[in-house]
């Protein structure tokens, strides 16, 4: 091979060189290297899948926060109808009560108007009476006892 210029020693002698180079290299250089680049691929994919799992959550919070919101929606409903069913009964059974008052109100008031009507009457007749009797003793003259004024009037009353 010297025919070529290749000088066998330090063909020899380069690749023990290269051989323990290359082995160092990969001892020392490479397989920190390459460790350092698989827990970086690692760490990588673990924020991926992370981030994967994290919008799946916020996915699955907003379809909760969503049925929540329209649950409470339906509830409000529910509510405003019973509240304004119950107002309803409320005011109907207020006008009724009212109705009731005002009935019983009236009737009171045309008791009281008949009772001082009667009163009214009643004490006409017994001063009608009492003028009556007054009258036919000036006819009459002061002839009446007081047994016979007082029948008189009764039936002065009666007449009435």
């Amino acid at each position: 091979m010297e025919s070529l210029g290749i000088d066998v020693k330090l063909l020899l002698g380069q690749i023990v060189n290269f051989t323990i180079l290359f082995v160092l290299l990969s001892i020392f250089l490479y397989k920190p290297i390459a460790k350092l680049l698989e827990d970086r691929r690692k760490t990588i994919a673990k924020g991926l899948d992370d981030a994967k799992k994290i919008e799946e959550n916020l996915a699955q919070s907003e379809a909760n926060t969503r049925a929540e919101l329209e649950k409470a929606k339906k509830d409000a409903r529910a509510m405003l109808d019973e509240a304004t069913k119950i107002a309803g009964e409320q005011k109907k059974k207020i006008i009724e009560e009212a109705e009731y008052q005002s009935d019983r109100i009236i009737e009171s008031a045309k008791q009281e108007a008949k009772l001082a009507k009667d009163n009214v009457v009643s004490e006409a007749k017994k001063e009608l009476a009492d003028v009556l009797v007054l009258a036919l003793d000036k006819i009459v003259g002061s002839g009446l006892s007081e047994a016979e004024k007082k029948k008189l009037r009764d039936k002065a009353i009666g007449d009435l």
